[in-house]
């Protein structure tokens, strides 16, 4: 029979006052309106269904990423999807908040500022551009440091490759112009 981990006191209290920080962030006030039509890709709009969110967050998220790690966007909405399946109140449970479960205690952020995604992502693309200058550009080896180390963070770099090769699939399979491969059109 397997028994629960016990926690201490401090990672107890750290939990707690993560989640209270993300709940105490969440806007409570909504008037039960959909949010206007903004247009949204066809790559939000997949990523929406298939997480079930709302396609407005998704693209604003996008944007974000694509302001924030420019490098590689994918590969910071890979994180997203692997870390919280795009739900920005999150909480893990070392402390991590938000978007991408980034750490208060180790990259300077309260975890009330974490629970905004602005906040979460501009974090998490400094802390994955850290991790692609340690790795020497190696995108699986940013992706493991991001993590951690030794065993566990290798599953996971596999996870957000995986997730980021979706999401190359998303965009192509949404991009009515891509030219046809001339060896798959027979």
């Amino acid at each position: 029979m397997s028994q629960r981990p016990t926690l201490t006191a401090s990672t107890a209290n750290t939990k707690r006052r993560a989640l209270l920080a993300v709940l105490g962030a969440l806007p409570f006030g909504a008037t039960g309106t959909p949010a206007p039509d903004i247009g949204t890709s066809p790559l939000a709009f997949a990523i929406a269904r298939r997480y079930r969110v709302e396609p407005s967050a998704v693209e604003r998220v996008i944007t974000l990423a694509e302001k924030y790690f420019p490098a590689d966007p994918q590969l910071l909405l890979a994180i997203v999807g692997v870390e919280s399946s795009w739900r920005p109140w999150a909480v893990g449970q070392a402390g991590e908040v938000g978007l991408c479960q980034v750490r208060p205690d180790m990259h300077g952020a309260s975890a009330t500022a974490l629970a905004d995604p602005t906040v979460n992502i501009r974090t998490a693309g400094r802390v994955l551009r850290q991790c692609l200058v340690r790795a020497r550009g190696d995108v699986a080896g940013a992706a493991r440091r991001y993590n951690g180390r030794g065993a566990p963070a290798e599953e996971y770099a596999g996870r957000v490759l995986a997730e980021r090769e979706i999401l190359f699939a998303m965009m192509e399979a949404s991009n009515p112009w891509s030219p046809l491969d001339p060896a798959k059109a027979d």
